[in-house]
């Protein structure tokens, strides 16, 4: 009993010596006593679920909105939750989900961390599990025919065919997979649908959803802060995979 403590306001912990500041979801209710937090708090660490500028929200993605990242230099490192993916940059550090919940989360390892507070040595403990699975079709590189899908159960798996010259060997192969205990299959084969007047087919290739969404705003022509257009569009696919998987 007791292993888990809610921290509900602003608040230092000691742990044999070593001082982490534990800092909640900033917001308008609780911005100024937050900001004075911050600036007053006598700490090594602190651990938050902070929105920084400047930072991945997903991989390739930044975000432009929320707080300078300069005004927490006073601390020797700050770890943070929030955003998906992991990084680090100054005495940041986005430390990442724990597991996949998106479509987007596919590819980034994920796990959870240990904190040394001797050492203050951060330790990733990689998390072995994945729940989503995209599989490129090319049959022009690779013998389908003998392709192993046992690693598939359990998984949502994202099909992108590139290549598909033999029909009858493509089918054995979706059936292959939908023979496995999979929760979700979908092919991607052609967006042609999708292509705007100004879109060019050969600018876009069939990549990973949210790698298409990327590359069609950069094909098309506009004044529009493509950076915000790209964040956007991926925080609106974001909510659709929370509705697909629900």
């Amino acid at each position: 009993m007791g292993e888990v403590t809610i921290h509900m306001e602003p608040s230092v912990i000691d742990l044999d010596g070593f001082k982490l500041a534990l800092l909640p979801w900033i917001a308008p209710e609780n911005y100024d006593r937050s900001m004075q937090f911050i600036n007053t708090c006598k700490a090594d660490w602190l651990g938050g679920h902070l929105e920084l500028q400047g930072f991945d929200v997903l991989r390739g993605v930044q975000s432009h909105h929320g707080l300078n990242h300069s005004i927490f230099s006073r601390f020797e490192k700050v770890i943070s939750g929030h955003f998906h993916v992991g990084s680090e940059r100054d005495n940041i550090h986005y430390l990442g989900t724990q597991l996949e919940f998106f479509w987007s989360d596919a590819g980034d390892q994920k796990g959870f961390h240990v904190l040394d507070t001797e050492t203050r040595e951060l330790e990733k403990i990689v998390n072995p599990h994945t729940l989503f699975e995209r599989i490129v079709y090319d049959d022009s590189k690779v013998d389908y025919s003998v392709f192993d899908t046992t690693h598939l159960d359990h998984k949502f798996v994202k099909v992108v065919v590139i290549n598909k010259s033999d029909l009858f060997t493509f089918d054995r192969f979706i059936d292959k997979i939908q023979n496995q205990k999979i929760h979700d299959l979908k092919i991607a084969e052609n967006f042609n649908e999708f292509m705007g007047e100004n879109v060019e087919d050969e600018s876009i290739s069939l990549e990973e959803t949210s790698e298409l969404l990327d590359s069609y705003v950069d094909a098309v022509d506009t004044d529009l802060d493509k950076d915000k257009l790209k964040l956007n569009m991926r925080n609106l696919l974001a909510e659709a995979q929370t509705l697909e998987v629900a």
